[in-house]
């Protein structure tokens, strides 16, 4: 395909872009700098946030229809060169995507209009007129998404049914879909309720319903809060608003990985690229990306890494209904409390992140729950349909009321929080034996294909029964009083139901802060994160230490509820040097926070923790190698090499004879 000829005076660092990052002052976009037109297909980046013209990407794109969503796409100005991947489309891009074309279609015919027609670039929208144009389901929709199946529905089977679940998609969705007339049904003609075709970009739809306008990436680390300010004001919904300084950091923090270099990579609204279908669908089982590697001849595959690098959330390990932005690091759902954890876990030493409120701490409203967040650290075993906090293997912290929770039992702690607060997470974990590595097993994983993609199958652990237990609340009963007895024998008698000792890591500590002022240490004595099996695991249960049981970072979310983690290694409210230390001192946090040059600092960002994870996995997939080895050549089987770590683990020795 011809390249189209660049523009030199064309620089894309000096554009000036609306709040929503797809109109700039200057009107010059894609690697040509000519205008974009409403009428043409147009592609943004998901790095720099600039779009280019269909024509102009060299790389094949298949068949697509204007205003998809549903993709993420890379320029070749960006690392890396020009990348376009389609993501499953969901109902709400279906249905927006749909409306939005037979919106601008009959534009075009009151308007006698062709394509390329001048009246549409981005120079003069705002002499169009309005796009407030009505459609039916039967008679215009449900024929257009049949007719473009393929370019609307990616990754989507086809059902007898389909035409219903974009009726009630239609129906139920009132933020994005507006009813032409007030008594609403499936079969009423909808239109968009935000009108403004120029607004639709990666994500649009999945995201509107759930959280407030984002503001761009900014192109220096100083800059980027009063870019943030003067967007905001602009904006037609109010974002969150965070102090337009920070504290220095020093420099062996910022030596971390570049995935996490901008305090502020966030992208716009629009951002939620990322389906909510998750291949987190069997329980008991988790499913992680791997590729083929001609080094390792005998188990062919490894762990892989994808993009974004760095440690972000985990789409792999989040609830289905949870959808997360394309740089993997925002949140959000419009279900009850769905949880969403990161991509590494901690085992041993001290950390912290950050979480970024962008919604939540709502109260009742027209008698239903408000956006709510709770945030914390939680374990492979709790549930990822459940809020932070809910069983014994996570630690949360409520937003609406500042109470701690654990095995679902709030307890009073700090102060609330809501849109626009700023939550640190500190942990502290006791160090590690020096021989942990020699005691973890064979991980059980196999590599199998999903929708045209090989991944690794693994074991995952379970809840155990005795740690479900605990979540059943204390039964009270009234003892019976014989009639003439003493109201004093009407004691309550309380049963509570066993409650199983867990081991626990000595020293562990959570400690929590609020924009940047210490609420306390929330928890202590943290449950061990190594499997503890009971009478009531099963034969086939995973009951070792496969190198992934840790405390992973956790959100969840509550209908509308968003938030954006920040893993480092620039924070806006770092804590003391040493924070523990603070904590028993009551010393003054904010003039702790500030660092001196020399000064140790005992924690460490949670950005450190990608390299190592990467270095745990590549020493893993050697030794699965070197086993896999052994038994083809030497003819050691899996049991005998599992023995042997089991009998290391529990230090065990085979019995010399006796003379």
């Amino acid at each position: 395909m011809e390249q189209a000829k660049e523009i030199k005076d064309y620089n894309p660092d000096d554009l000036v872009w609306d709040s929503t990052h797809t109109i700039n002052e200057q009107h010059r976009y894609c690697y040509c700098g000519r205008d974009r037109n409403l009428t043409e297909i147009s592609l943004q980046c998901s790095e720099c946030k600039n779009w280019f013209h269909r024509e102009c990407i060299e790389i094949p794109l298949g068949y697509i229809v204007p205003f998809i969503t549903n993709y993420q796409f890379v320029c070749r100005n960006c690392p890396g060169g020009e990348l376009f991947k389609r993501t499953q489309a969901g109902w709400k891009e279906i249905s927006g995507t749909s409306l939005a074309n037979l919106i601008l279609q009959t534009h075009m015919l009151d308007h006698n209009a062709v394509g390329g027609d001048e009246r549409y670039t981005t120079a003069q929208y705002l002499k169009l007129g309005p796009f407030q144009y009505y459609f039916n389901k039967k008679d215009h929709i449900l024929p257009f998404v049949d007719k473009n199946w393929s370019g609307l529905c990616t990754e989507r089977t086809r059902t007898s049914t389909w035409w219903a679940t974009l009726g009630s998609c239609l129906y139920m969705t009132h933020d994005l879909f507006v009813a032409k007339h007030e008594h609403r049904s499936a079969g009423s003609d909808f239109c968009l309720r935000d009108t403004n075709l120029w607004h639709i970009r990666p994500g649009h739809f999945m995201s509107k319903s759930t959280t407030n306008a984002r503001v761009p990436r900014t192109s220096s680390q100083g800059s980027s809060f009063k870019s943030e300010n003067e967007a905001q004001s602009t904006s037609t919904s109010s974002a969150m608003k965070r102090p337009s300084t920070i504290s220095r950091p020093n420099k062996r923090i910022a030596l971390s990985n570049a995935s996490n270099q901008s305090l502020f990579t966030t992208t716009s609204n629009a951002a939620f690229v990322q389906s909510g279908e998750q291949r987190n669908v069997r329980n008991g089982f988790k499913y992680l990306p791997c590729t083929a590697d001609p080094l390792f001849a005998y188990t062919t595959y490894v762990c892989a890494e994808i993009p974004p690098f760095g440690v972000r959330l985990s789409k792999e390990d989040a609830s289905s209904y949870v959808w997360i932005s394309a740089d993997k690091l925002t949140a959000t759902t419009d279900k009850g409390f769905r949880m969403a954890r990161a991509n590494c876990c901690i085992r041993e030493g001290k950390w912290f992140y950050e979480v970024f409120v962008d919604r939540g701490g709502e109260g009742n409203a027209n008698g239903t729950d408000g956006a709510h967040l709770r945030v914390g650290w939680a374990r492979r075993e709790g549930g990822r349909n459940t809020p932070v906090g809910f069983d014994g293997y996570s630690y949360g912290v409520r937003d609406l009321t500042g109470e701690k929770v654990h095995l679902s039992r709030p307890v009073k702690f700090g102060e609330p929080f809501k849109t626009g607060d700023v939550i640190g997470l500190y942990i502290a974990l006791p160090k590690l034996e020096n021989d942990h590595l020699t005691k973890m097993t064979k991980r059980h994983r196999t590599a199998i294909g999903i929708k045209g993609q090989t991944v690794f199958e693994y074991k995952d652990y379970k809840p155990t029964k005795s740690m479900n237990d605990c979540l059943i609340p204390p039964i009270t009963k009234k003892k019976y009083v014989p009639p003439g007895a003493s109201s004093t024998m009407s004691e309550a008698n309380t049963t509570h139901p066993s409650s199983p000792t867990f081991p626990t890591l000595p020293d562990s500590k959570i400690i929590v802060y609020k924009n940047g002022v210490c609420q306390g240490v929330a928890f202590e004595n943290l449950y061990s994160f190594f499997p503890q099996p009971d009478e009531f695991t099963s034969k086939g249960d995973l009951i070792d230490d496969d190198g992934s049981p840790g405390y992973y970072p956790a959100v969840s979310m509550f209908r509308g509820g968003t938030c954006t983690v920040n893993f480092g290694p620039y924070f806006m409210y770092p804590p003391p040097k040493d924070p523990e230390a603070a904590v028993e001192c009551n010393k003054d946090e904010n003039e702790q926070a500030d660092y001196g040059e020399g000064d140790v600092c005992t924690w460490r960002p949670l950005s450190e923790r990608y390299s190592e994870h990467v270095i745990e996995d590549v020493v893993y997939d050697l030794i699965d190698e070197i086993e896999a080895w052994a038994k083809a050549v030497l003819g050691i089987s899996d049991e005998k090499s599992n023995g042997r770590r089991r009998n290391r683990a529990h230090g065990k020795r085979k019995a010399k004879p006796q003379p």
